[in-house]
């Protein structure tokens, strides 16, 4: 068994400061024991001259000698520490650089335009399944925009303007007015016209990564009331964030520190931020951004903990190993032989149901992670399950793919499926419903056909007999007490599929 190693990951963001201990069990299989955050907006600092007063430092300083006190309580094996664009853009950042290590003990890494934007990608390749798009990280003190192909980095660039600076120049006071917000817009615009490659590849998405678009995010789910409680791969129309601009834009500070979502500490920063979205997303010929709840600090643990390939090859699989791991399960033979089975059977079962790859995907994480619940209650486990799909971060899904999966994975019987769905009739159909009893159906089959826990049955083959499926069993042994539990479920599976189960048996040894 690999011996597990404590990571404390330190984010010097030119707006706030943020540590993230991870525990690393190998392979990038992870659970995170702490995070703290301190808005310190580092780039606010930054004098007329472009230098960072050394004497501005002291809030900094503390919250650094904190944080590396808490990676040293939790005896971290190893600690990074990377600066972005406040300390590398200020005229006398080495000179900042060595105050901070004199003062707290800590190695500052000044992470490049190209260091920052590469972070960015890792996190969000190991975080999402999208294959061709562009990044935008809106920081404090800068932006990135990065395009990518087949998941490879083309280009990117780092703009020297961000939610806090472009706050502090435009909006001062936290307000903004028609002209400030339309000299955002020029100020944007200009700078993103010396790049030509973002106007060549229209239709492609937008991911977003930062505060900014994901207090958006938060904000939009609040008025619409949306049922799913994640903001990670959440999708925002352009039009969305044209009508949040006209909401917030002419508010007051004051008004907008009543709104529900809204963080104080990012209150006066926010419209700024959202007008350098706006732009980007019209610059580039983008009809919406993708939210991301992963970036700079995941992409930093994922090169520290696997330098040699820090990018996942399958998401959604990465992400249920992780799962499993939190929720404190042993890796499982029959969790792997029921998945194993549940996947032929979708797939034998193909010109029957006709479902495409999205629902083949949602039964993949069902399959893996129908028993988490059991963590917590034995006895309750499939709402446990629904809770912990539907809650944890459950990556390489969309929005109504993984409340597909945890319909699957929690279901016991219509009725109470249908119970589950109601909640979350913003994001599924009636259809969807449908899909997610008869997949249902199916893992409690696959289940069914390993209650022995003896991995008997090697192979499930979909065969036609009487214009009904034969569903052909290879076994190493007589599967009888599989058989009996599968056929007790044999009136729902008929109700539900249409067709009885019927099995034929092949004995095959020596394997």
């Amino acid at each position: 068994m690999t011996k597990s190693r404590l990571f404390g990951i330190i984010d010097i963001g030119s707006n706030s400061v943020r540590l993230v201990l991870y525990e690393d069990a190998g392979h990038g299989i992870h659970r995170i024991v702490e995070e703290s955050k301190k808005n310190i907006r580092l780039v606010g600092k930054v004098a007329r001259d472009g230098s960072l007063p050394i004497d501005q430092l002291d809030e900094l300083i503390q919250t650094l000698v904190h944080f590396r006190s808490v990676c040293v309580a939790n005896h971290a094996d190893f600690i990074r520490a990377v600066a972005t664009a406040a300390v590398r853009n200020a005229a006398n950042s080495r000179e900042v650089v060595e105050a901070l290590r004199a003062a707290t003990g800590l190695a500052i890494e000044i992470a490049s335009d190209e260091d920052e934007a590469r972070y960015g990608f890792v996190g969000v390749m190991n975080s999402m399944t999208i294959r061709d798009g562009f990044l935008i990280d809106i920081g404090g003190g800068s932006t990135e925009i990065t395009l990518f192909r087949d998941r490879q980095i083309v280009n990117s660039v780092s703009f020297p303007f961000g939610a806090v600076n472009t706050a502090k120049r435009y909006a001062p006071n936290g307000a903004t007015d028609e002209a400030s917000l339309r000299d955002i817009r020029v100020m944007a615009e200009t700078l993103f016209e010396t790049q030509p490659w973002l106007r060549q590849h229209p239709g492609l998405p937008l991911v977003g990564l930062g505060g900014t678009v994901r207090t958006l995010a938060k904000l939009t789910q609040k008025r619409s009331g949306y049922s799913l409680p994640l903001t990670h791969n959440y999708r925002i129309p352009l039009i969305t964030v044209h009508e949040t601009i006209d909401l917030l834009g002419s508010m007051t500070l004051a008004q907008k520190l009543k709104l529900d979502g809204l963080a104080a500490d990012r209150a006066d920063i926010l419209v700024p931020g959202l007008v350098l979205l706006q732009t980007a997303l019209m610059h580039i010929g983008a009809s919406y951004c993708v939210v991301s709840g992963t970036g700079l600090r995941e992409g930093v643990y994922y090169e520290t903990a696997c330098p040699e390939q820090p990018v996942t090859h399958d998401v959604l699989a990465h992400s249920t190993q992780i799962l499993t791991h939190n929720a404190g399960m042993a890796p499982s033979r029959h969790i792997d032989q029921v998945h194993r089975l549940a996947m032929q059977l979708f797939d034998g079962l193909k010109t029957y149901h006709r479902l495409d790859e999205g629902a083949r995907s949602s039964l993949y994480a069902a399959s893996r992670l129908y028993r988490i619940g059991a963590a917590v209650n034995y006895y309750t486990y499939p709402a446990h399950s629904f809770y912990w799909i539907t809650h944890a971060r459950l990556y390489g899904l969309e929005h109504r793919e993984i409340v597909l999966a945890a319909l699957i994975a929690s279901h016991t019987g219509k009725k109470k499926t249908r119970k589950a769905f109601l909640s979350h009739q913003d994001l599924l159909s009636e259809t969807d419903l449908s899909t997610a009893v008869a997949l249902g159906a199916l893992l409690q089959l696959a289940a069914a056909l390993d209650n022995g826990r003896r991995d008997r049955i090697r192979e499930i083959r979909v065969a036609s007999s009487d214009g009904a499926p034969l569903l052909e069993l290879t076994c190493s042994e007589p599967p009888e007490a599989e058989l009996e539990t599968a056929m007790r479920l044999s009136d729902d599976f008929r109700k539900t599929w249409g067709f009885p189960l019927r099995f034929a048996v092949k004995e095959e040894h020596g394997r």
